[in-house]
């Protein structure tokens, strides 16, 4: 009983052993560990076999600051960035966490690892030594967007963009001789601008596509495009230096990719929220330093050879003229409102041959195709109709003239294909409801069309109509007045006026 109180006593008195972790040996008994910070040059166990300690494990140190145990290695820890492989098995890695950019051993089980910038390591909570190559999640690949088929074909009514874009290259690829011999720099990136819904989004698809097949066939080389989808917000932080680190490590990224055989295009959505025009303010701005870091990136992008840059906005008036300048963003494509002809051609591509169709619609022609084109005809004919149900919008000039604004005005590719699809659910509930084949009618695209119109309040707000006229082509200082027109319930018209 006595000499177990003792035991228990001893226990209860004993100081508490530290944990600290293991540098390497000095000589055959002795060792290099750093325990809270501080370096020692301490003895070992005898019990414990120096030449099987691994650097970076943890040991178990004595009041005495000998060795007394092996506690392999940490499961836990903070995460930094490699952005510099430097020889000796040394890492430096960045400046996150707070901290200032460091230097770092590798482990033992790092040892024989091919680390390369970029690649996460797990350091040990001494920040000397960096334990674990931790393996790239999805979060490496959070803006990868998958780019499907997307030949220049089934991009519909926006010829004259795609040829813009077409012609800035292909061409280049296509007569590189010619290009060297009148000294012409290939562009390094495009402008995207125009109304919402109208395909900024998949002309860049398209042009990841096509521009990968044309490298594809030339180099003879098994390449494939590495779509890089920003939306701008996401990039915004609200801790100082992160957006910028982003921006960074998007560019890093698009290098990388590039040496590793891909084609990368970084598709930046919604530019003007990320570099939107920089003012002078006594006020923290975040766009005073993120607009300039975006510009030195982009002056180490050579030609759309190594990375192709394509930036998408709805008011390309707000981008900073920096990041517009030529030798960054070369080309600046206006992405109109389809017209009549782009219209039938956008239809035409959501209401393919394959569809069901209406058994008396299937007669008017020989043959789907033909009855599908007719179709899409008098539908685009009746939709671009100047009728009194078609108004939306009625803008009073400073001359005093005045010009009505019709819904065919304010059509696009997103508008489109959400008819197409309204059509398409009118025809499925009458399907069931028959409990017969049924196919889409001329009738469900015009009730969808007006319903389009009429559920989505896509007119704009009298406070907030500046912006609006500016999507439609209108100069606001030549705007004194508009008056939207809104159906009533009795077909009747009215109109809200508003005053700029």
């Amino acid at each position: 009983m006595i000499e177990k109180l003792e035991e228990v006593i001893k226990k209860v008195t004993s100081p508490a052993n530290r944990i600290g972790t293991f540098l390497g040996a000095t000589s055959r008994d002795t060792a290099h560990i750093v325990v809270g910070g501080a370096d020692y040059y301490c003895n070992v166990d005898p019990r414990i076999p120096l030449a099987k300690l691994k650097n970076g494990t943890r040991v178990l140190v004595n009041e005495a600051y000998v060795i007394v145990g092996d506690l392999g290695f940490e499961t836990a820890g903070p995460v930094t960035k490699i952005t510099e492989v430097l020889s000796d098995d040394r890492l430096r890695v960045g400046s996150e966490h707070g901290l200032q950019s460091m230097v770092l051993q590798r482990s033992a089980d790092l040892a024989t690892s091919t680390l390369k910038s970029g690649d996460e390591v797990r350091v040990d909570p001494n920040y000397r030594m960096a334990l674990e190559m931790l393996a790239r999640t999805k979060s490496h690949e959070h803006y990868l967007d998958v780019v499907p088929e997307l030949p220049w074909g089934k991009v519909g009514g926006q010829e004259a963009a795609l040829q813009a874009i077409k012609d800035a290259i292909e061409l280049p690829l296509l007569h590189v001789d010619l290009f060297k011999k009148f000294q012409h720099a290939t562009p390094k990136g495009f402008l995207l601008y125009g109304p919402p819904g109208c395909g900024k989004t998949l002309i860049g698809k398209a042009t990841a596509y096509n521009l990968t097949k044309q490298l594809r066939e030339k180099t003879g080389a098994e390449m494939t495009e590495y779509f890089m989808h920003v939306k701008g917000p996401e990039i915004l932080n609200m801790w100082v230096g992160e957006s910028e680190r982003m921006v960074r490590e998007l560019f890093a990224t698009a290098r990388e990719k590039r040496r590793e055989g891909f084609m990368p295009f970084v598709f930046i959505d919604e530019a003007e929220s990320i570099l939107g025009t920089r003012r002078a303010s006594r006020y923290s701005n975040i766009l005073s330093t993120l607009v300039p870091m975006f510009c030195s990136e982009m002056d180490g992008i050579d030609s759309l050879n190594d990375v192709v840059i394509i930036l998408a906005s709805n008011r390309a008036d707000l981008i900073d003229p920096a990041i517009l300048r030529p030798g960054r963003i070369d080309r600046k494509i206006k992405v109109n409102r389809p017209n009549k002809q782009g219209a039938r051609d956008v239809y035409r591509i959501y209401l393919t041959d394959d569809l069901p169709y209406d058994g008396a619609l299937a007669k008017e022609a020989d043959n789907v195709g033909a009855a599908v084109e007719q179709l899409v005809e008098r539908f685009v004919d009746w939709q671009f109709a100047k009728r009194e149900e078609n108004k939306f919008l009625e803008v009073t000039l400073r001359s005093g003239r005045k010009e009505t604004l019709y819904r065919s005005d304010l059509i696009s590719g997103a508008i489109i294909a959400s008819i197409v699809e309204r059509a398409k659910a009118m025809a499925i509930k009458r399907a069931i409801a028959t409990q017969q084949e049924e196919g889409i009618r001329e009738t469900d695209l015009q009730l969808a069309f007006n319903a389009e119109y009429t559920e989505n309040d896509i007119f704009p707000a009298t406070d907030v109509t500046e912006d609006w006229l500016k999507l439609i082509d209108y100069d606001p200082e030549n705007v004194v007045k508009i008056a939207p027109v809104r159906p009533l319930a009795d077909a009747r018209f009215r109109t809200i006026s508003g005053v700029i």
